[in-house]
């Protein structure tokens, strides 16, 4: 019995190391504020995707335009970031949009090498105009350097960028920046 086959090259198929992103948008708030309107994010640094009434987020005095206060989420006290003003694609004085329910991305934002215990798993919410969709990446796909389209001074907001199915180059937010624990979110002018 001969055990030599000839295998056909188009039935062998290469598993290439993909990753899973979600799709969400911001809105500029000006025509100045130019920035993409897709961006992602790895699905693994989301824990939960909610809407929220905006009228349940408590304001804090003393704490950056960014920074739209705290909301009840599950007995935990949960800081809401508006992501768009933050990342400066939106002015602070800009209202959110007036509807019953708002988009919020509920995010790990330790860093993985953060020496403290406590702030390996601080959530934090990430207020966005628009959630979209999951969608699979291959990893080669993804280019290190920003978009065309993106502000050089949000780097350090951004870990490269993918081209989604529809052709969008998405910029790659990196949550793991974005903590409230005295780092990133309060490097912006405090407000009263």
């Amino acid at each position: 019995m001969n055990s030599n086959r000839v295998i056909d090259r188009a039935q062998i198929q290469i598993e290439l190391p993909r990753r899973q992103f979600l799709r969400f948008q911001l809105q500029p708030s000006a025509p100045d504020r130019v920035a993409p309107l897709g961006w992602s994010i790895e699905i693994d640094q989301v824990m939960e995707l909610v809407n929220i009434p905006i009228d349940r987020v408590v304001p804090m005095p003393q704490l950056p335009p960014a920074v739209m206060g705290v909301y009840n989420w599950r007995g935990e006290i949960l800081w809401i970031v508006d992501l768009a003003t933050l990342l400066e694609v939106s002015l602070p004085t800009t209202p959110r949009r007036h509807r019953s329910l708002e988009p919020l991305m509920i995010v790990n934002s330790a860093a993985d090498n953060h020496p403290s215990v406590e702030h390996q798993q601080q959530p934090i919410g990430l207020m966005v105009d628009e959630i979209s969709e999951i969608e699979w990446c291959n990893l080669e796909l993804i280019k290190s350097d920003l978009p065309v389209n993106i502000n050089p001074k949000l780097s350090k907001w951004v870990t490269g960028s993918w081209a989604s199915s529809t052709g969008e180059h998405l910029p790659i937010l990196n949550s793991k920046v974005i903590g409230f624990d005295g780092t990133a979110a309060a490097e912006s002018p405090r407000h009263n």
